[in-house]
Parts: C-alpha cells; structure tokens; sequence
C-alpha cells in the first residue's frame, strides 16, 4: 500500500487520538490539583488566580492558531502541538512553587488552546471530505481522554505513587499515542492560494453568533461540572452518593457524543443544539424539583446527554467559516471563556441565596442555548424576483446528480463490485457521490484502491443506461446557456460522461473535464480550476453548480461561487448560502457585454 493510501487510511484514527490525547493530558493535571493546592499550601483566592494561567494560556494558544494552519496545515500543526503539550505535564505536576506553577500552567494552556484549534480544525475538514458528520465521535474520544486521565491521576495518587513517575507514565503514554497518530501525507498548509486572494482576512460575522452560543453552552458545562455533586449534597447526599451525580452527568454526555453523528445526519444542526438546549434546562428543572440525590443524579443525566453534541456542532459550523481557522479560533477562545465563567458566576450566586436557586442560572442558559440554535441556520438567498441574482461570466457544472440523475445506475455498480470482492457496501454508498472510485476507496476499502479496480469501475458503467435521467431543469439551463463559456466537471470518467450526457439527451459537445484529466479529484479544486483556465475566464468569474458536499469544497476553494442543488443531500451538508431544489430553479439571462446573471428561483 502506498504512503499516501496508508496516511488516508489511518486519517480517522490520527485525528481520534489528538482528541483522546487532548483530554487525557489535561485530565492528568486536573486529578493533581488537590495535591498541588496542599503541598504548596495555597489558598483557595490564589489557586483560582494560579488555575486562571492554563485559560490565558489557552486563548493565547488559539489566537496564534490559525497562522499555524496556513502554514503548515491542521493536521500538521495539531500533530507537533500534541508533542510539545505532551512533554510539558511534568511541569505543573513537579512545580515547587506558587509562581513555577502559574507559569508552567500558562505555557502548558497555550499548547492545549492551540491543540484545541488545530485539531478541531482537522476534524473538520476530514468531516468535509467525507461528505457526512463525524465531528461528535471525534469529541468522544475527548471525553473518553477526560475520563482516562483523571481516573488514572486519581489511581496514581491512591497508590502512592510519585508525581513525577506518574509524569513519566503520563508522558510515555502521549508520546507512544503521538508515534501511531503521525499526520497525514496530505501536509500542504489548507485551503488554496486562490481561496486566500479572494476572502477577506476577516472573521465571518456568522462566526460571532456562534461564538456567543459556545459561550453559553460551556457556560453550562462548567457549571454542571463544578456544582452537580455539590446539589445532591444540598439535597442531602453523602460523600460517598454525592459524586454519581456528575458521574451520570460525564458517562451521559461523553456516550452522547459516541451517537450524535447520526444523529446530526438525520435531524440536522439546529434540531440538535436546540433540543440539547431544552434537555439541559429540563434536566436541572427536575433536579430541583425532585430535591433528592436520585433526582439529581437523573436530571444531571438528561442534561449531559442534552449538552454531549452542542459544542462539536458549534465547533463544525465555526470551522465552515473560515478555511484558515480564525472563526474557529474565534469560537472556540469564547467558548472557553464561558467554560471558566458558569462555576464563579453559580458559586457567587449560590452564596446569595443558596445553590438550588443558583442553579436556575443553568436552568435559564439552557433555553437561550435552546432559542440560540437558530444562528446555525444558514442565510438563504432571496427568492429572485427581478435583478436579483448571480452575476459570472462562466457555468461550471458536475455531472452525476447536477445534471445526470444516476444514483440508481451507481448504486447498481457499487454493489456489484462489493459483492464480487465480499464487502460490505454500506459504507461505500455513504461517501462514493461527488468522488472519483479511487477515492472512495481510499476512505473505506483502501486496500482495494488500485487503478485497475477504479479502471473496471469506470469502463464497467460506459453504455449502461438504466435508471439514468436528466435532472429537472439541465435541458433549458444549457440551452440558455449555448453562446457563453460553461463546462462539465466529473468525477466520472470522460467516456462515462460522454455516454451519460448522451443518453440523457444532454451532450452539447462542449467543455468537460473528467477524472482522467486531474491528478486530484474533489474536494480538489483542480478540476474546476483547470476548468476556468480552458475557458479563459478568472476562477472569482466563474459560478460552480454541485450536489454534493466534496463538489461544494472544491468550488469554494476554487475562489468560486457556488449554488448547490439537494438532489442527493440535505441542505445541511452542503456548505453554502446558495441552495435550489434543482436546476429548475435556476434560470440564466445574458448580457450584450458577456455575462451572465443566474437566478435563484428556491
């Protein structure tokens, strides 16, 4: 196998360890705090100030964050972050004094904040790739970190065991997780010169309203973290009954995250966060109303499992505003910023008029966290009516599922091939639409993705024409279309998409770019880029029709426009503003001077 089969290969489970890293380190620490608090003899006014260090630290690590993705790549950047943290924990777990340890807490938050970003940011790109969400399962081995760690800090200090051995223990058990989880061969910094010529360096304004829902959402993360067991002792729990409280509150949340991603794809963004908001304000509500550790252990639950998919959610949509990662930054700085607020903000409450009545802080985050949701919806344009519209010069247009309607004639071959080699197809008829079979392989047989599979695959479907259709609306956009630049870009190959376009009665004999003439397929934008320089036209000229979610990365990293039509997806996985039914929802009027206005109709 290739290096960079066996590097796409291992991509999901590369990035699966940043997260479990991530939240293992950080665990580590937080089981010590107790010791370190009592060996220094430090009272609890300076240990909060001590404590403060990892989040300075932190939001100065994600501030320089995303120059450390344009330069060198998310996959990069996060891989060499999770070093450095890794071989810092000794610091804070050895520190002999006040200040060593507010230091050694500073520098070891600037590398887990700039760990945070790069790896979120990595996740988030796989997730695009991919074409479907993975982005919660990625947050559950973060979970599953956090539980690792602080158990075995907790473990470590029961047996007695020095600090500096369970440093070394902790150190060992990164560097080794590290040294299986190697970036991938893909180490280009992301998104392309084009893409960066033609975006503003400025943060997405959409970025800040998801920056105030992080907010909110950590918000009720750290409070439920620091005062859960604390409301079962103020409805009379034990020492020993108190901490199942958040006990169900972690076991809930981090198995949550474990299903969220299908449930993402069946219900949508905003379904998850507002009905997760919802959920944590009805799980605290009956916690107080029940006034009982059992309660509160169930209502803690309820809420954790409300809470478990909200911030990967967040941290998608803010890493869809900006390629070079400052709007995740962004998200992910607040976010964090409301994570160190809730505990403070419920304990100085609580000391007013007690925690139960404190609690109904979180009670009230929940339903703004629930009415926030709605800043995940993307804008819509305008139905046209009129001038309005998009302006280019040049149509450049996919093929399977844009103007061919082939899922049935592709599904067909997929599953033929997969029962000649004695595969599950399950996995290839989530990810094949919109890429070419080499890469559909890579990422779920890749020790079948050779050229003389992809060959057979592709010659296997020239000439079958069941199931084959034009999409609604293709015949009268080309036709509009006759004396301006457009062109075909595929996946397929030429010939396959000569012999579709032909039996749908779409051929027009025009420019087509197909598999066989890129090195990358898409998410790539080589195709539509090679494309714009056949046509002569500028790629921030041109606008890209598309289905599918790689299609829609690879025209927006083309520095292109992009209108999207949901013949094969649901809007939500398609990443942009411009969204139509079809191609019955677009029509063209021309210009005397060579350009072209596309009206969205809806």
């Amino acid at each position: 196998m290739s290096e960079e089969r066996r590097s796409t290969t291992n991509l999901k489970v590369a990035i699966s360890g940043w997260f479990l890293l991530n939240g293992f380190v950080v665990a580590s620490w937080v089981a010590h705090i107790p010791r370190q608090a009592t060996a220094l003899e430090i009272p609890p006014d300076t240990l909060g100030l001590v404590l403060l260090g990892m989040a300075v630290g932190s939001i100065l690590g994600m501030t320089v964050a995303p120059t450390a993705i344009r330069r060198v790549g998310a996959d990069r950047a996060a891989w060499m972050a999770g070093i450095v943290y890794t071989l810092l924990i000794p610091l804070p777990l050895l520190a002999g004094s006040v200040v060593a340890l507010g230091l050694s807490l500073v520098l070891l938050g600037a590398f887990h904040g700039l760990l945070d970003v790069t790896m979120n940011a990595a996740a988030a790109r796989y997730e695009r790739d991919l074409g479907r969400p993975v982005m919660s399962a990625f947050h559950g081995w973060f979970s599953v970190g956090m539980v690792v760690g602080v158990t075995g800090g907790s473990a470590a200090l029961a047996a007695g065991l020095a600090p500096a051995a369970h440093a070394a223990i902790v150190v060992g058990i990164g560097v080794g997780l590290l040294l299986m989880c190697r970036p991938t061969a893909r180490s280009t910094p992301d998104g392309p010169t084009v893409a960066r010529e033609t975006r503003p360096r400025t943060v997405d304004h959409r970025a800040y309203a998801l920056a105030a829902i992080a907010f909110v959402c950590l918000f009720l993360e750290g409070a439920m973290a620091d005062w859960a067991g604390l409301l079962a002792v103020a409805f009379g729990a034990g020492p020993a009954v108190a901490p199942l409280a958040y006990a169900a509150f972690t076991a809930a949340w981090a198995g949550g995250r474990f299903l969220g991603d299908r449930l993402t794809a069946s219900v949508g963004d905003v379904v998850i966060v507002r009905t997760g908001g919802l959920l944590a304000a009805v799980g605290v509500g009956f916690a107080l109303l029940a006034a009982s550790p059992g309660g509160v252990a169930i209502g803690c639950a309820v809420a954790g499992l409300g809470l478990a998919n909200a911030v990967p959610v967040l941290f998608r949509a803010a890493a869809g505003t900006d390629p070079a990662g400052r709007g995740l930054a962004l998200v992910t700085g607040i976010g964090y910023a409301g994570f160190l607020v809730g505990p403070p903000l419920v304990g100085f409450t609580a000391a007013a008029v007690g925690l139960p009545r404190a609690m109904l802080l979180v009670v009230a985050g929940g339903v703004l966290l629930s009415f926030g949701a709605n800043a995940l919806r993307r804008r819509r344009p305008a139905v046209a009516t009129g001038p309005a519209g998009i302006d280019c010069r040049a149509v450049l247009f996919d093929m399977d599922g844009t103007l061919v309607d082939s899922a049935l004639a592709c599904e067909v071959l997929w599953r033929e091939w997969a029962a000649r080699v004695g595969v599950d197809p399950a996995p290839i008829l989530a990810v094949h639409h919109g890429r070419r079979p080499e890469e559909t392989l890579r990422l779920t047989y890749p020790e079948h993705a050779t050229a003389e599979t992809a060959d057979w695959l592709q010659t296997r479907q020239i000439g079958v024409t069941d199931g084959l259709k034009a999409v609604a609306g293709a015949a009268a956009l080309l036709d509009a279309l006759a004396d301006r630049p457009w062109a075909v870009v595929t996946s397929a190959s030429r010939a396959l998409a000569e012999s579709r376009l032909r039996a749908v009665g779409l051929w027009r004999g025009g420019l087509l770019i197909g598999a066989d003439d890129v090195t990358e397929g898409k998410p790539s934008p080589e195709g539509y880029l090679a494309a714009a320089r056949a046509l002569g036209v500028s790629p921030g000229e041109c606008v890209v029709l598309e289905d599918a979610p790689a299609g829609v990365e690879a025209g927006t990293r083309a520095g292109m426009a992009v209108v999207a039509v949901t013949t094969t997806h649901a809007p939500t996985a398609l990443a942009t503003p411009h969204v139509v039914r079809d191609l019955a929802g677009v029509s063209a009027t021309l210009d005397d001077k060579g350009g072209i206005r596309l009206v969205l109709i809806g």
